[in-house]
């Protein structure tokens, strides 16, 4: 045991990747540009939800442990266990530098953060390795959002776990179809896939079958997309998809059940989506009726589109990646965003969420019903906010 210490010690004493030591002065001066950023954010989205304000933050993005960093103490994030503990007198959280400073009573300093390399603890002039392995971390310098999307990147890794993509890691223990699929478009896009291209490979099952056990009949466009991203039309998959639309097939449309309720155009304009991704031709047309889902694909086909109500404010409030989409598909900005530092993203109310897997961050999220991060929340506002410079 102790020689395994020593080589830990030994092998750590160098920087790697992207870190860096961060004073408290230039922790604050990171910290204040996120804000900044954040301001400018919310200035343009003014409708804001207040989260449970507790002062933590997540490590362990992609397949690394799981980290949740807490009032002097960093645990495993789906056990419990205290990994390392130290008496701060005060802490600075820097999200987009995926950075906590804090500051001892001794008057040391200790640094926790996580790079394209891994996850470290630098204390005493001495540099721990808690996690190791690679990731893609863009800056997206250049970016309007910059900041912002360094945080939603992370978000959406956070909740990558043992290679699936879950909209969140502490409430949820299996896939959801819609959320990986506009997750996998955030790992297309940062050159991530490679983190799920093991569970892409192995799905055999066209349906999620989170609501009740019944098929949802958007998943099969859902899985068409998710497989494109890593994989071809020789996927075993497929074929089985493919027979299940048409068991779905009314006249020249797909029709079933979405959250329980019929949406014929989204569930149509997904599985275009995902043939066009494979290079499969379909002969499906977009039925024009109202379905006020239609607007929550704004991936392709905006124009078939029959308008009608938009997703009410309490709707906005429990699943906010609905409005986001919206905002997506109309150019505009009725989205609501966080008012706290972290997270950024969200869902509340969720029938499918067993939300005392929040107890680690605080009981507080459990006892409200919400659940931060999430994935298809912090993707929607990613793949929107990158489009803007």
């Amino acid at each position: 045991m102790k020689r395994f210490y020593l080589s830990l010690i030994l092998t750590a004493i160098c920087l790697t990747g992207n870190a860096q030591i961060f004073t408290q002065a230039k922790a604050e001066k990171a910290l204040q540009n996120y804000r900044d950023n954040l301001a400018v954010l919310r200035k343009e989205h003014t409708n804001g939800r207040n989260l449970p304000i507790v002062n933590f933050f997540f490590f362990g993005m992609g397949d690394r442990l799981k980290m949740i960093y807490r009032d002097g103490i960093l645990y495993n994030a789906k056990t419990g266990k205290v990994l390392r503990r130290w008496k701060a007198k005060a802490v600075v959280i820097v999200p987009s530098e995926y950075l906590v400073h804090v500051e001892l009573e001794n008057g040391k300093t200790v640094d926790i953060q996580e790079d394209t390399q891994g996850i470290y603890v630098y204390e005493n002039n001495m540099q721990v390795i808690m996690a190791e392995s690679r990731l893609s971390l863009p800056t997206f310098e250049g970016k309007k959002f910059a900041p912002v999307l360094r945080v939603l990147h992370h978000e959406i890794l956070m909740n990558i776990d043992e290679g699936m993509p879950l909209p969140n890691f502490l409430v949820y223990q299996k896939t959801n179809y819609r959320s990986a699929a506009m997750m996998t478009m955030v790992l297309k896009q940062t050159n991530n896939l490679n983190l799920i291209s093991n569970w892409v490979a192995s799905l055999k099952e066209p349906y999620d079958r989170n609501v009740g056990g019944s098929p949802e009949i958007d998943n099969l466009g859902e899985a068409l997309y998710i497989i494109s991203t890593v994989s071809d039309s020789k996927h075993p998959l497929i074929n089985k998809i493919l027979e299940e639309a048409e068991g779905f097939k009314n006249s020249d449309y797909i029709e079933g059940k979405t959250e329980d309720s019929f949406h014929p155009v989204y569930q149509t304009k997904w599985i275009k989506f995902g043939l066009k991704a494979l290079g499969i031709l379909d002969n499906y047309k977009i039925p024009l009726i109202y379905d006020n889902y239609s607007p929550v694909f704004w991936l392709d086909f905006k124009t078939q589109n029959v308008g009608g109500r938009q997703f009410d404010e309490i709707t906005s409030l429990n699943s906010p990646y609905l409005t986001w989409a919206e905002d997506h598909t109309f150019n505009q900005k009725r989205a609501i965003v966080s008012l706290t530092d972290y997270p950024l993203s969200w869902e509340s109310e969720s029938k499918s969420a067993d939300y005392l897997g929040m107890n680690i961050v605080d009981p507080i999220y459990s006892q409200s019903r919400v659940c931060a991060t999430h994935g298809w929340h912090a993707a929607e506002m990613f793949l929107l906010l990158m489009e803007q410079k």
